[in-house]
């Protein structure tokens, strides 16, 4: 909510948040309905939805020289594992 409010203290930001609404939802939301919604924000609706992205595959970008970047199949193990790691033959950082 602070972010939403510091944001929006600039001018042209306004103008982008409005246009960015309007074009998306075709309407436009106040700053105070938009804190109130984020307010009602429950643990479970995090969970559920972190759930909801775990399940599908995940994107990968990336930029620069890429010949250490992990193949994408050593990417999703790392996503299932619980500890979120790398295959042991993977490292990251050397």
């Amino acid at each position: 909510m602070s972010m939403l409010m510091m944001n929006l203290e600039a001018r042209p930001v306004i103008f982008e948040d409005v246009g960015r609404q309007v074009l998306a939802t075709r309407s436009r939301k106040l700053p105070h309905e938009l804190c109130a919604l984020i307010r009602d924000v429950k643990p479970e609706d995090i969970k559920r939805v972190a759930s909801a992205m775990l399940r599908r595959k995940p994107a990968v970008a990336a930029l620069g020289d890429l010949s250490d970047l992990p193949a994408y199949e050593h990417v999703q193990a790392a996503l299932a594992n619980k500890d979120g790691r790398l295959p042991r033959t993977y490292r990251l950082f050397r």
